[in-house]
């Protein structure tokens, strides 16, 4: 299937790691609960939860340093139902004037909301145009109630070129349940503990050459890495960062003549993944053409 990996967060790398200065978050509208700022759902630990104070739905502004290039987004983590989600806009510069991703609305409109009350992964990924220029993004929390709240969110680049996810793997939708029993000292049974089964998944990075390994000219990659702001060549952005931190794959992005409501669909089949023990590493398939086999661990809830 020809998937997506999302593996930068920017809003993480720009606030937390302070990858090209300093981003800023401020309120524009309604207040979080106390010790849950929207700071918690961009640290990468899904232990710290961004909910609201009160029935007045919130607005933060996300000011980055200087423009960035941004595709989409995706949360993990969370308690949204299909009736709550967030709205997103961004503009292009430091100023009042906000705009929905997809101008045109044919795939997205700037509210976003999981497909159904089963907490799992959602997320979208832009195409018109491939990417925007992004200087501040504006999120607002949509139906929220005090209860409500949201682990991880990531918002970045969907890197897209040669990606496939391989069967056989198990959809999030049809992942087993997983059933702990606790036990008082006693040896009684308590409340049980029950998840989806992390499952495992093989992504490709199918046919390149060498040449397109460490093509340095695809702005796409341009990041900082030990201290070095530059394009990188994919093989070391991607490297870099799935060694380093989780991601979440897309495993497929729709496929001709779907319907925009199709695509939609497709878009929002996600997992939340760390590597799978250690990063392997490109390996030729063919005299001329090299394929890199990525094994994840990918999480639903």
């Amino acid at each position: 299937m020809s998937g997506a990996l999302l593996v930068e967060n920017e809003l993480h790398h720009t606030y937390w790691r302070k990858k090209v200065g300093a981003t800023t978050i401020t309120y524009q509208a309604g207040t979080a609960a106390a010790g849950h700022g929207f700071e918690n759902c961009i640290d990468e630990n899904a232990g710290t939860t961004f909910k609201i104070a009160n029935s007045t739905q919130v607005r933060v502004k996300i000011l980055f340093p200087s423009a960035l290039a941004m595709n989409g987004f995706a949360i993990y983590a969370h308690n949204l139902t299909k009736d709550q989600g967030v709205a997103i806009k961004y503009s292009t510069n430091n100023n009042n004037t906000t705009a929905d991703f997809e101008d045109d609305g044919s795939v997205y409109p700037h509210e976003y909301k999981p497909a159904d009350n089963l907490y799992r992964p959602f997320g979208a990924m832009w195409t018109d145009p491939s990417s925007f220029s992004v200087r501040y993004l504006t999120i607002e929390t949509i139906g929220w109630t005090t209860e409500s709240y949201i682990s991880i969110m990531s918002a970045g680049q969907w890197v897209t070129s040669h990606i496939d996810v391989t069967a056989p793997f198990i959809p999030p939708s049809f992942a087993p349940y997983e059933n702990t029993i606790k036990r008082n000292n006693k040896g009684n049974p308590l409340l049980n503990d029950v998840r989806k089964v992390p499952q495992k998944l093989n992504i490709k990075l199918n046919n390149f050459s060498e040449d397109d390994l460490e093509d340095t000219t695809d702005t796409a990659f341009n990041t900082r890495i030990n201290g070095e702001q530059k394009a990188w060549p994919m093989i070391e952005y991607l490297g870099y960062y799935l060694s380093r931190y989780p991601f979440f794959v897309m495993y497929t992005q729709g496929v001709s003549g779907e319907t925009d409501a199709q695509i939609k669909t497709d878009r929002n089949r996600l997992y939340y993944c760390t590597i799978d023990k250690s990063l392997k590493q490109p390996s030729y398939s063919s005299p001329t053409l090299l394929n890199w086999n990525i094994n994840a661990i990918g999480y639903i809830e």
